[in-house]
């Protein structure tokens, strides 16, 4: 038999699940041009502004976990987050990224997957993006050659 407390966090763990799967879907649907209000009422919620809300508050949660999963890490985390962070910022600024190599909106996508990923999934896919960008070289205009110096310098250290 499992003793009560364990079974008392598997409720949490399904609760964080859960909040996850209801951003993710609300994130796609907006992506998708649902407006606010139709979310509402599938959410059964009164008004656009409490959907608007219920996600800034399922963010917030999203964060707190990411937070209390980056300290029982260690600073190794909050500077690979730093540093994803640092890259998606600037390839969202670079209006011509998509083109600039083969497997640039590949690492587009895979820094924006790593920003919020737990710790595990982060180290994970900062080293799919680190393979992806040091292939590139010199190419790769100087901003982001040096946020991906860092995520390789951090990532070098988990493994």
């Amino acid at each position: 038999m499992i003793p009560e407390p364990t079974r008392l966090a598997e409720i949490g763990a399904a609760r964080a699940r859960l909040d996850e799967r209801e951003l993710e879907l609300i994130d796609r649907a907006r992506h998708d041009g649902v407006t606010w209000a139709r979310i509402a009422d599938a959410l059964g919620l009164s008004s656009r502004q409490a959907a608007e809300q219920r996600r800034q508050r399922l963010v917030a949660a999203r964060r707190s976990r990411l937070g209390r999963l980056d300290r029982a890490w260690s600073v190794e985390v909050v500077a690979l987050r730093a540093a994803v962070a640092d890259l998606d910022r600037w390839i969202a600024a670079d209006r011509a990224w998509d083109g600039r190599f083969r497997r640039a909106a590949l690492a587009r996508h895979t820094c924006a997957s790593a920003r919020d990923a737990p710790p595990g999934p982060l180290f994970a896919l900062a080293a799919y993006l680190v393979g992806d960008l040091v292939k590139v070289g010199p190419r790769l205009p100087a901003p982001a050659r040096e946020a991906a110096r860092r995520i390789a310098a951090t990532v070098s250290t988990k493994h």
